[in-house]
């Protein structure tokens, strides 16, 4: 009888802390492979820190080993949110739906060279090796490869799994060009003294967006995007946001990511 008894309490206080646990659940945030993992934790942590202070969710990043992997984790809907341009290509578009953008700035992509390079126009670049941090990138491989491919340009393609690795074989001479995002050259550039010149600079596109999928309820998704767009003119983000070299979250819309879709659609993989 005793035995009975202590089971059945056992049952009840297991229910109870599985209830707990489940309520406490984090909302997965996926965050696109634009750096290493270590360095996506460093700028993301904070801002999921911000978030869960400001909405009283919890939020854990979440990201595969690289970008493919990445996707194909948005592909099931493993994210509950995620920071990607991805989503926009055709076989990805129509389940997330865009929250908020990094950024009011365009993004633009460029291919760049060292400042030492004799290369000057894109047709000095046929048959030369071009890093990209992989083909299902946007500014950093779809764009740039459609104004070579414009250009009667054949490079020989090199993959570095993200954007901070293709700069990386730019900057040990590894590559003689790289297809990269115009933010992340500049940040780079910066960070680490790089010297370069930019032989193409594409039309501005808009930068990543934050993106929800619509199984969390309305108002969940309310509360979380006004916390993203109260992030910029909150005194308790601007370290954050002066860390990331960010001027924090702006309205966007599906619509706003239609010369995104287009320019997916006019570079085949």
């Amino acid at each position: 009888m005793k035995t009975t008894r202590w089971l059945w309490a056992a049952t009840l206080c297991w229910g109870a802390l599985s209830g707990a646990v489940a309520e406490e659940a984090p909302l997965v945030f996926g965050v696109l492979n634009q750096q290493s993992p270590q360095l996506t934790a460093e700028r993301w942590n904070p801002v999921f820190n911000y978030l869960s202070g400001a909405t009283g969710y919890k939020f854990q990043l979440r990201m595969g080993q690289n970008v493919q992997a990445t996707n194909a984790m948005m592909a099931r809907g493993e994210f509950d949110l995620v920071f990607t341009n991805h989503n926009f290509r055709q076989e990805f578009d129509g389940v997330y739906k865009v929250l908020a953008r990094w950024g009011d700035a365009p993004i633009f992509g460029v291919l760049a060279v060292l400042e030492t390079s004799p290369v000057r126009r894109l047709k000095d670049l046929d048959g030369q090796r071009v890093a990209y941090p992989s083909q299902n990138a946007f500014v950093a491989y779809a764009v740039p490869k459609a104004a070579l491919r414009k250009a009667g340009v054949t490079e020989k393609e090199v993959l570095a799994g993200n954007q901070e690795g293709a700069l990386a074989q730019l900057a040990a001479g590894q590559v003689e060009a790289v297809g990269v995002n115009s933010r992340f050259l500049s940040q780079y550039a910066a960070r680490n003294g790089l010297r370069y010149r930019e032989i193409y600079t594409s039309a501005p596109y808009p930068d990543l967006a934050v993106l929800v999928h619509p199984r969390l309820p309305a108002e969940q998704v309310e509360r979380i995007r006004e916390a993203l767009l109260a992030m910029r003119k909150d005194p308790k983000a601007a370290p954050i946001l002066e860390a990331n070299q960010f001027p924090g979250f702006f309205p966007a819309t599906e619509k706003d990511y239609e010369i995104v879709r287009r320019t997916y659609k006019a570079v085949p993989n």
